[in-house]
């Protein structure tokens, strides 16, 4: 009982001491390298206008790819992207199960021609945070 209780406990401490929240790598003294973005910040990044701006945004910009309708692809497709320091998204990708006929692709292309966000903060610091928005492709 109380190795289980033990090994428990190890094992959160082995998970939480792999994750960091942000890590700064320099090179020398006064040149940074890369600024590892964080996950959770006490202000988090925003598209301009919030939430419904950015719904908005993209049911205006987000076409289904022909080849995904020719084929009644549908599903979710998971965006995850840094919004950095200044606003600007970077490392625009896809997580998760790939749906394929060219709807990774269509949401990517939605993703990179956003307008700048509000960047996240960190203890009132313009800091670069990772993030993940779910699309939902139904015909």
């Amino acid at each position: 009982m109380k190795l289980n209780k033990i090994l428990s406990i190890i094992s959160i401490g082995i998970v939480l001491s792999s994750f960091s929240f942000s890590k700064v790598e320099k090179v020398n003294a006064s040149k940074v390298l890369y600024e590892k973005p964080y996950m959770i910040v006490g202000q988090m990044p925003q598209f301009p206008g919030g939430k419904i701006a950015m719904q908005r945004y993209i049911g205006s910009n987000l076409s289904y790819p022909q080849d995904a309708w020719n084929n009644n692809i549908q599903g979710k497709v998971i965006v995850a992207f840094v919004v950095d320091k200044n606003g600007a998204l970077t490392e625009i990708t896809t997580v998760g199960t790939k749906l394929g006929h060219g709807l990774e692709e269509q949401a990517i292309k939605v993703f990179n021609a956003m307008p700048k966000w509000s960047p996240g903060k960190q203890d009132g610091i313009a800091v670069p945070v990772y993030m993940m928005i779910p699309l939902m492709f139904t015909i």
